[in-house]
């Protein structure tokens, strides 16, 4: 007797645009319109199906009985990837790049630069402890800066593109060295035919306007941390003597404004509980002249700052509230600098397809003050996330284990997710803070993950129908860092 045939829809999300369905499927980044026979046999599967996450499973006789004409949308579908028959079957637009069998050949192409464990405000919320990482006070000198550079240079291969993130603490604490990886870093790069791109995260009390001068002249993008308006942004970022930052931050926001004008500044609000709505905050900081406004929610176990439930939801409606702006702008082409949904929009855009939660440890690392190499800026510091030394270089066998463990096809939850490709599980640190395992998934993210999605496909739909010119304008090449203060 022969086996029940079964038929897999996977990883898909449905959703509707202007009372018209529509299909998303992770594995591959199509978006579908559905027409009346699809749609029916896609609600066929829900209600006949079994459900593991946002994959469907269904016997095939099953689905034809309930209507034959499904045969024709089913082979469509299969040839799409999107409907699974035969899971032997080899997969050319769906299969997840596998994790790195050796390391040795991969390039290093960002290096995030922590120039000072030490920082001059006492953000509540901090997840560095103060910028101090846990460990004694350390700057980093112009001599360990220079084989930092050296080592970037050197591992990087034959790429013509690298990164390096100026980072703390506050940067701006370490002037001395700052600019002279800026410097050195630009001379050594033109030796070897290598453009070298500049980033900074800084609190912004610090910066005068000849440093400002000094990043107009270098193209440095700078990313001020700043929390909304002065009520706001004052509640959880004082200085270290308890008085309000904003004051200082805003005045030399509007110095770096009139200074430097060669690369985008942009703004990160971190949301922490009772936080104020957000249109208000970027409605602020875009005001000021800011190209793009960030919101992240605060990485905290402690819950008189994180986000509950009933925040969380308030969070995404608010994300909703932003990206009909959004949208509403962009169809007249205008563009209201609410990076979520641009860096949203961009991944759908161009058919992300990705197997870690992020670069670190693949194209991406982070330097202590010391020479020490982690997996990432939040790592800094902690012996476990150690993966070698600018000296003696990057231990292979430690990083080529942590990319095994690492990989989405580890997380058996994300097998059958619509956001396998998208998110691949999340931020490590995440993970590691609130589920106890760098290597679990974002599992306390995962339904309001799905929702925000669905509100990002929505409006790249309405943007793709009636103004498809901006996605291509917005989507330029994707940054690999993930860079937060």
């Amino acid at each position: 007797m022969a086996a029940i045939a079964n038929v897999a829809l996977t990883n898909y999300i449905k959703f509707q645009v202007q009372e018209e369905d529509y299909l998303y499927h992770g594995l591959t980044g199509n978006i579908i319109q559905l027409d009346d026979l699809s749609k029916e046999m896609i609600d066929t599967f829900r209600s006949k199906g079994d459900q593991i996450a946002d994959t469907t499973v269904l016997a095939e006789n099953i689905l034809l009985q309930e209507k034959s004409d499904f045969s024709q949308v089913l082979n469509e579908l299969e040839q799409l990837e999107i409907v699974r028959k035969d899971q032997n079957k080899s997969q050319r637009f769906s299969v997840t790049p596998p994790a790195p069998k050796t390391t040795e050949n991969m390039p290093v192409k960002t290096l995030v630069f922590h120039l000072v464990n030490e920082c001059n405000l006492r953000c509540t919320y901090c997840y560095a402890g103060d910028g101090e990482y846990g460990a004694p006070q350390k700057y980093m000198t112009v001599d360990t800066a220079d084989r930092a550079i050296q080592f970037l240079m050197e591992n990087s291969f034959e790429e013509k593109d690298v990164n390096i993130v100026l980072f703390g603490g506050e940067p701006f604490l370490n002037w001395k060295t700052l600019k002279y990886v800026v410097e050195r870093a630009t001379s050594e790069g033109e030796k070897r035919g290598k453009k070298v791109g500049f980033s900074l995260t800084t609190n912004g009390t610090k910066m005068n306007a000849e440093q400002m001068a000094f990043l107009n002249k270098y193209k440095v993008m700078v990313s001020v941390s700043m929390d909304g308006t002065k009520e706001a942004h004052d509640r959880y970022r004082p200085m270290a003597g308890g008085q309000g930052s904003y004051d200082r931050v805003s005045k030399n926001v509007e110095k770096l404004m009139d200074i430097h004008t060669t690369a985008p500044i942009g703004t990160r609000v971190t949301v922490v509980k009772d936080f104020e709505k957000l249109e208000t905050s970027l409605r602020h900081l875009l005001s000021k002249g800011f190209y793009e406004v960030g919101f992240a929610p605060v990485t905290e176990t402690n819950m008189q700052l994180a986000l509950d439930e009933e925040d969380l939801g308030e969070l995404l409606n608010q994300f909703e509230e932003l990206s009909n702006l959004f949208v509403e702008h962009a169809l007249k082409n205008e563009y209201i600098g609410f990076s979520n949904l641009t860096n949203l929009l961009k991944e759908l855009h161009t058919g992300t397809n990705k197997a870690y939660g992020c670069g670190a440890g693949l194209g991406f690392f982070a330097v202590s003050p010391d020479g020490g190499l982690f997996l990432c800026h939040r790592f800094n510091e902690n012996e476990e996330f150690r993966l070698g030394d600018i000296y003696f270089g990057i231990d292979q066998k430690k990083r080529t284990n942590m990319l095994n463990e690492l990989h989405v096809d580890r997380k058996s939850t994300c097998q059958s997710c619509a956001l396998k490709h998208i998110c691949s599980g999340g931020c490590y640190y995440e993970a590691m803070e609130r589920q106890g395992d760098y290597r679990a998934p974002n599992a306390h993210y995962c339904n309001w993950m799905h929702d925000w999605i669905t509100i990002g496909l929505k409006a790249y739909v309405k943007i793709l129908q009636h103004n498809p010119s901006f996605l291509d304008k917005i989507s330029g090449t994707t940054k690999e860092r993930c860079i937060s203060n």
